[in-house]
This record gives C-alpha cells, sequence and structure tokens, in this order.
C-alpha cells in the first residue's frame, strides 16, 4: 500500500473525524471500546480496497498511541501477590506476531509446548512484579489457536496468588499435560509441556476471542443491507401457542417505532400491538454496521384462529406485505410439524423448505436442530438465512436450537439470542431463551442447548418433562449422541438427558450436526427395544447437500442416508403418529408410524 501520502491523507481526515464526533477519551475502557474507534474511523477515511488490503503494518500505521495502549493491555489482564514470570504460548502457524509482545519486554525462548493436534506452542517470557499485569490482543488476524498463558513464580518455591482475572469467565487449570485449555474444544488438552512450566497456573480461553481485534481479511458486505421497509418477518412464540403470537422484523436504524396490524381473517376482532426495538451491531459488516430489530407479541388471541397481519411503521409508512397465521387449537387434535438439522443460510434449504411448504400448508411449526447459519457472529451469515428462509418463517412459527456454529469457536449464542424472541423460562443456569419448552395441542416440544454445560439443564428439564401430560414428547438438540462418529464425544449427553428420556419417555429426539440421515431404533438405557413404547428414537437431520458415505453398521441404526438433503413431517393423530423424511421433489425415503394404546 503506498503509505507517506496515504497516512497524511488518513491523519487529517482522521483528525476531522474525531473534532466533529468530539474529544478523543484519554484511555479506552476495553479492547472492544478501542476496535468500535478503529474500525469507525477507518470507514470514514479508508477505501474498500484499502479495507481489503489491510495487512498487519498498515494496521499498525493507522492506530492511535491511545489504542495502541488499549489493545496492548486490556485483552487479557489480572493481578498477582507475587513477583512473577508470566509465559505466552503462541501457536507458531500464525502469521505475524502480535505488535505489543516485544514492545512489552516479552523475549522468545527455546521453549516449545504442543498438544493433542499437534499444534506448536513458542513461549515467550516475561518478568512482573507484584500487581497488575495487562496482555494483548492475539493479532489483528483471525487466527483461531488463540494464544495460552501461563503464570509461575519468579522466586522458586513462592506460591502464587492470581486475582481480578479478566476475562474471569475462564478457569484457572495446573500446567500439565492432559490440561485443558480451550473451554470450545474441551479434548484439545495439552500434551508436551516443558518441565520448568509443570504446575503453574495455565489461563483458560475460547478460541473465538481471536475475534476480538480481526481487521486483517475481517471486512464484509451482506447481499441484504436493511432499509427503512420492514424485512427478516419471522414468527416465533416466547407464550402460549394458544392466545399469543410473537412476530419480529427488521429494518435500518432510521425506523425506531414498528407496529404489528392485525386482524381475524375472517372478521372480529384487529388490533395494533407495538414493538419493542434493539439495535445490532456488527462492526465488521461495512455496508450495514447497524440494524434495528423489532419484536412485537399480540396477546388475547382466539385459540384455532386464522390472523392476517402486517408489519411496519406509522413514522416511516413502510409497510410489510401482509401474510397470515394460525394460533393452536384449544383442544388436542390432529398437527403437523416440520423439521430439519443443519441449514447452514444455504439457498438450496430455502427451495427445499418452500417445498415443504407448499406440500404441507397446514404445518402447525417448524423445527430446526441447530447451525442454523456458518457463523454465529456475522450478520451477513443471518442476512441471507431470513433471505432464503422468508416464505416459510413469515408463516410458520420457527422453533430454533442451539448449534455449534451459532455459538461459533466458544463466543456463546449472543446474537442468535438477540433476533429470536422465545419462551425465557429455562433453566436459571442458562441465559433466557438459551433452552425452553412449550406446549401444542397434545405434544410437548423441548429446545436444549448442547453448546452449553450439560448436567446443569437436568433439573429443569426433569421439571418440564415431570409436569407435562402431553401425549407425545418430543426434544431437540444439536450435537447427536446416538451417531457411530460421535457418541463417545457425546456421552455425557446420554448420561444426563437421554436418562430422563428414559424416565418420562421422550418419544423422538431431533438432532444434526454430522451432515447426513439417520434414524436409530427406539434405545433405553444405552440398549436397543424392541417396542417404540419402551424407548426413545433419536433422529439426526440434514437439509443441505452433503457427501456420500456409506452407511454405517451399527446394531441401533434403523435408517442411515447421505447425499440428500431432507425434510422431515411428524404428524400427530390422537395416539397414532406418522413420520416421514422427503427430499425437495416430495419423495419419502424413510417413514415410521408409532400407535399408542
Amino acid at each position: 500500500m503506498p503509505r507517506l501520502n496515504d497516512i497524511l491523507r488518513r491523519s487529517v481526515l482522521a483528525a476531522l473525524c474525531m473534532f466533529l464526533a468530539g474529544p478523543a477519551p484519554a484511555e479506552f475502557a476495553s479492547v472492544a471500546d478501542a476496535m468500535d474507534a478503529v474500525v469507525t474511523r477507518m470507514y470514514a477515511t479508508l477505501s474498500e480496497a484499502e479495507l481489503t488490503a489491510l495487512d498487519d503494518a498498515a494496521v499498525q500505521d493507522f492506530i492511535t498511541p491511545e489504542e495502541r495502549a488499549a489493545l496492548a493491555t486490556k485483552h487479557w489482564y489480572f493481578d498477582v501477590d507475587v513477583p512473577v514470570v508470566v509465559s505466552v504460548l503462541r501457536e507458531t502457524g500464525q502469521a505475524a506476531v502480535p505488535f505489543w509482545l516485544a514492545e512489552a519486554g516479552f523475549t522468545k525462548t527455546d521453549l516449545v509446548v504442543t498438544n493433542v493436534q499437534n499444534w506448536q506452542f513458542e513461549v515467550w517470557q516475561k518478568t512482573f512484579e507484584a500487581g497488575r499485569v495487562g496482555l494483548g490482543i492475539n493479532g489483528f488476524d483471525r487466527h483461531r489457536p488463540h494464544y495460552l498463558v501461563a503464570v509461575g513464580p519468579k522466586d522458586p518455591g513462592a506460591k502464587v496468588n492470581i486475582s481480578n482475572l479478566h476475562p474471569a469467565q475462564y478457569s484457572i487449570e495446573v500446567m500439565q499435560p492432559g490440561a485443558k485449555c480451550y473451554h470450545d474444544w474441551s479434548e484439545n488438552v495439552l500434551k508436551d509441556v516443558p518441565e520448568s512450566l509443570r504446575g503453574q497456573h495455565l489461563l483458560t480461553t475460547i478460541r473465538g476471542r481471536a475475534r476480538d481485534a480481526h481487521l486483517i481479511g475481517g471486512f464484509r458486505q451482506t447481499p441484504y443491507p436493511s432499509s427503512d421497509a420492514p424485512d427478516q418477518i419471522m414468527l416465533t412464540w416466547s407464550a402460549d401457542p394458544k392466545t399469543t403470537q410473537t412476530i419480529q422484523w427488521r429494518t435500518g436504524t432510521g425506523v425506531s417505532v414498528g407496529q404489528v396490524r392485525w386482524r381475524e381473517k375472517d372478521g372480529g376482532a384487529s388490533g395494533i400491538a407495538p414493538s419493542s426495538v434493539i439495535r445490532m451491531q456488527d462492526r465488521m459488516l461495512a455496508n450495514d454496521r447497524y440494524i434495528h430489530r423489532h419484536t412485537a407479541e399480540i396477546h388475547g388471541l382466539k385459540p384455532g384462529t386464522r390472523y392476517v397481519y402486517a408489519v411496519g411503521s406509522p413514522a416511516a409508512d413502510r409497510w410489510s406485505d401482509e401474510a397470515e397465521f394460525v394460533t393452536a387449537p384449544a383442544k388436542a387434535g390432529p398437527v403437523t410439524f416440520l423439521v430439519t438439522g443443519d441449514t447452514h443460510q444455504k439457498e438450496s434449504w430455502g427451495a427445499l423448505m418452500d417445498a415443504a411448504l407448499a406440500r404441507h400448508p397446514a404445518s402447525a411449526f417448524y423445527v430446526i436442530a441447530g447451525d442454523l447459519v456458518n457463523t454465529g457472529q456475522y450478520h451477513s451469515d443471518w442476512d441471507e438465512f431470513f433471505h432464503h428462509g422468508r416464505n416459510i418463517f413469515r408463516t410458520l412459527p420457527v422453533v430454533p436450537t442451539i448449534g455449534n456454529h451459532d455459538a461459533i469457536d466458544g463466543l456463546g449464542p449472543g446474537v442468535y439470542l438477540d433476533l429470536f424472541a422465545l419462551p425465557g423460562d429455562g433453566p436459571e443456569t442458562l441465559k433466557p431463551e438459551q433452552a425452553y419448552a412449550f406446549e401444542y395441542g397434545d405434544l410437548l416440544m423441548i429446545s436444549l442447548d448442547c453448546t452449553a454445560e450439560i448436567a446443569v439443564q437436568n433439573a429443569w428439564l426433569e421439571a418440564v418433562l415431570q409436569r407435562s401430560t402431553a401425549t407425545w414428547k418430543f426434544a431437540t438438540y444439536h450435537f447427536p449422541n446416538y451417531d457411530p462418529n460421535y457418541r463417545e464425544d457425546y456421552q455425557a449427553i446420554t448420561d444426563n438427558w437421554g436418562a430422563l428420556f428414559d424416565r418420562y419417555h421422550v418419544d423422538l429426539v431431533f438432532q444434526g450436526h454430522t451432515h447426513r440421515y439417520l434414524r436409530s431404533k427406539p434405545i433405553r438405557g444405552g440398549e436397543v427395544v424392541q417396542d417404540p413404547a419402551d424407548g426413545t428414537i433419536y433422529i439426526v437431520s440434514i437439509a443441505i447437500p452433503n457427501r456420500e458415505r456409506p452407511a454405517p453398521e451399527v446394531d441401533y441404526i434403523e435408517k442411515a442416508l447421505s447425499g440428500i438433503p431432507l425434510y422431515q413431517t411428524v404428524h400427530i393423530d390422537g395416539k397414532k403418529l406418522t413420520y416421514e423424511a422427503r427430499d425437495a421433489e416430495g419423495a419419502v425415503h424413510d417413514a415410521l408410524v408409532i400407535e399408542k394404546p
């Protein structure tokens, strides 16, 4: 990139931006605040081509001393009560060494640490006196093996106490072979640890923190930016499906007031429901950094009634086309719902569901068993998801569950939770709406978060199952605990949730993740049983093209398919359940009938 002239031009423009925005802070409170300032100034002073061409040197030329200080000390910090040697373990595949390491006085040693994936970590060390230790960002790239930190005493035999750790949510382990270092990949433990580091404090992290200062190759464009016109219209439930309907949509930030206008289709009641509005940011989305997300709840509806609605803003005078929804019936009756596994915002998935909706227009709702998008923190991925699913989302309430891509690299499902309004009475140990349940007619549906801790959801899950009198009970979560490639990895799900499914007899469990179709035989206590009345059937679903694989030869598998995107229908009529797996053309690839006495 041209340097001197560019830097002068940027400096003048940056000064103008800072003047217009008011005085710059003398110190940034966090890395996030510093990065917001950096990116805001970049948008104001750099062209799209320059943003795309950024490299480590160009970013360092651009940032101010105040931003540099925050990025060098406020990514990871803690207090120690005695002098210590801090070791920064940097994965050697990273192209550029984080700028602050050498500047802060860290020295590269000959020590090497490895993990079970055979990643090589070089060790940089520095001595700190008692007090605050501040460490910097992982880098301006998005190198997912985030660096690790070991802390040991400067004087042999001294005891080190660490306090005021930030981020506080990650554990401190013992530096030794077998130690867990990444919370989002707990199996990826340390393997080779030099003797001089063993027994020290190991500060754990998540790989996703590599995104905290991601600039190089990080700027994106969405093909579906927001505007004053409402879009991304979606039905969910956050309360009783018989008498309420929750509706969400998106606008640009110029629209701050939203409404739903609704009426009974066959005449009768009508009304207006105001929306709540939240401002959402994806700072790396160059053409749509900020949006408004609207949520409206309609209460007091009649069970089993068809309604017509439109969303929009009276101030902007921009309204959607009318669409329809149907409330749940007051009494149990025949009901059909749709299911798929991973969607990953693919256009082909949208076409599959358009075909499913046309073939089953009377369906009550649509379950998605996780991995709705590729990268849960990218609004551009969600924009594609909502665009390709726009026809079904405005007609059928969606029942989502969280997949690992929706909470990628341990960063959590924050964007997902902002986008979906769901029942909020889930486990107290999780954020509201991470896990939830509802009843529709004579069925119970439970959505669990398998990307969070498993056992902490047990008490809530058991309470939901225990109090339900529904004839048919279903659960959905992303990771399959009955799949030949993954069963051992997810044994905790079988041990915890599977035991409760056995105790209270859950009929079907809907899962995804492995990108193939699989239906188990009835299983109880980890063993195959003959009658569905005695066990739970586990179904792995995939809604997008997937590679051909030989059917696994495992005794608990009833049906296994690959290479074919499928959706599933579940139809309940009293004591009879009819299940089918179909392709976009409507051909049935698997079917099951369960009848209860």
